[in-house]
């Protein structure tokens, strides 16, 4: 009897441990897939991520309807919009930016974009019906790497058909014995480590056009374009903000 027992035991212990095993195959394959799943979503993610909004342009919307701004990739504004995408190569390597120099950037609307730099003209109109205000800034989406220590940003503003100014912008050298800011050699230091630049726009009326044009590149000659900034990512944003002329008589009272 106890070796009949015994037999029934090891038996009922043999077909649990069969149970598991099929249990086990079963779930693995499925445990695999959705880890198989989740990968393929991150590389897709991953991907889209490097290749997609390399520059973003927007306009905040302002709550009274008689201010408005509308954005446009032609002069013509064929199609108004308050957000705009460039999209540039995934892989650049860094360049002289003198080369620039003997380009017309900014001659053709859109992405101009050449092998290793960004190159986007665009245009911004008040739409509204009173003259308005505005503030516009070129601000860090994300870098990786460090890459922003080498990243030249060039931007070209034109007021109804005149250049108002062509400034590049780099990340500063370093601070003098003051605490300033020290610019890289023929540029403008960062306004912060988040922001590339900021202005204001006054006095802007109805049917006014302003045309930006905004170059991207990897200065080869900075000292810190280094090997370790290879497979670094660089993304930047550029804001508009409505100011109404009455905001800016109540900034100017303030003391």
């Amino acid at each position: 009897m106890k070796a009949e027992k015994k037999s029934a035991s090891s038996i009922a212990k043999q077909a649990n441990e069969v149970h598991r095993s099929r249990i086990l195959k079963k779930l693995i394959p499925a445990i695999l897939a959705v880890i198989a799943v989740f990968v393929v979503l991150i590389y897709i993610v991953s991907v889209m991520y490097n290749k997609f909004g390399s520059f973003t342009v927007s306009v905040n919307k302002y709550h009274a309807l008689q201010y408005g701004l509308s954005l446009s990739e032609d002069r013509f504004f064929s199609a108004p919009t308050s957000r705009l995408d460039c999209k540039a190569a995934e892989e650049i390597t860094n360049i002289d930016g003198t080369t620039l120099n003997g380009l017309d950037l900014g001659a053709v609307d859109g992405n101009d974009s050449g092998e290793n730099y960004l190159c986007y003209t665009f245009y911004c109109q008040n739409t509204g019906k009173e003259t308005l205000a505005f503030e516009y800034g070129i601000h860090i989406a994300n870098m990786t790497m460090d890459i922003e220590k080498a990243v030249r940003v060039r931007l070209i503003t034109n007021y109804n058909g005149t250049l108002v100014s062509k400034t590049d912008y780099a990340r500063a050298a370093g601070v003098d014995e003051e605490g300033n800011a020290v610019a890289e050699p023929d540029t403008t230091a960062f306004f912060s480590k988040v922001t590339v630049m900021q202005a204001t726009q006054e006095e802007f009326h109805p049917g006014d056009v302003m045309k930006f044009t905004v170059v991207i590149w990897l200065e080869g000659n900075d000292p810190d374009c280094v090997d370790s900034i290879i497979g670094g990512i660089m993304k930047l944003e550029m804001k508009f903000s409505v100011i109404a002329s009455s905001d800016l008589e109540n900034q100017a009272a303030e003391p």
